[in-house]
């Protein structure tokens, strides 16, 4: 890690490791999460700062951003333990391989899987129980869009592409590509009226 410093009227300051400044998603998470839990923007950092060990969906999301982090600077024993940390704080297991744009949110953390091989973009949303992998036959995992919502119990399968704006129902099991903007729910495989 290289020391980056700063100069402020011909002073050098020491500053940070390189490796804070990429906090952006870190940062979007916690905007994306507050804004939808109707906390407002006039709130002060530290009232919001003092309750984030409250809120377990949280923990989770840090946690998987540290262990991602880790996963893609080769230290991978390190991210495992960081997941294992994601997972007792909060009942979620998410791979620090997963690659989860910014905004990235949990609105009830118990019982969420998201495989190593998960891309989504940005604004994703999970509740309870959503799992993100593959059939059991490995043959892939989902590639998200943006602004993807997932509900309760939802089981997004395999080598499938959900486009930008969709909403997954409650325990719908999707194992085909679902359009930009569609809702589905139910059994979304090859065959289904627009599966």
């Amino acid at each position: 890690m290289q020391l980056e410093h700063t100069h402020i009227d011909g002073r050098t300051i020491p500053g940070r490791c390189r490796t804070l400044r990429n906090m952006d998603a870190v940062i979007e998470d916690l905007r994306h999460m507050t804004a939808s839990w109707g906390m407002s923007p006039s709130r002060t950092l530290a009232r919001t700062a003092a309750k984030l060990p409250l809120y377990p969906r949280l923990r989770v999301v840090i946690y998987f951003r540290m262990s991602s982090w880790c996963w893609n600077h080769g230290l991978r024993p390190l991210a495992l333990w960081l997941q294992s940390c994601g997972i007792r704080s909060g009942g979620s297991e998410i791979h620090p391989a997963a690659a989860l744009g910014p905004g990235f949110a949990i609105i009830h953390t118990v019982g969420i899987v998201v495989g190593h091989e998960v891309v989504a973009g940005k604004n994703l949303v999970l509740y309870q129980g959503v799992t993100l992998g593959h059939t059991g036959q490995g043959q892939g995992q989902p590639q998200i869009g943006d602004n993807v919502r997932v509900g309760a119990g939802a089981k997004v399968l395999g080598p499938v592409n959900i486009g930008d704006g969709a909403w997954i129902g409650a325990n719908a099991v999707v194992l085909a590509d679902v359009p930009a903007g569609a809702t589905v729910g139910g059994v979304w495989r090859k065959g289904s009226p627009e599966g």
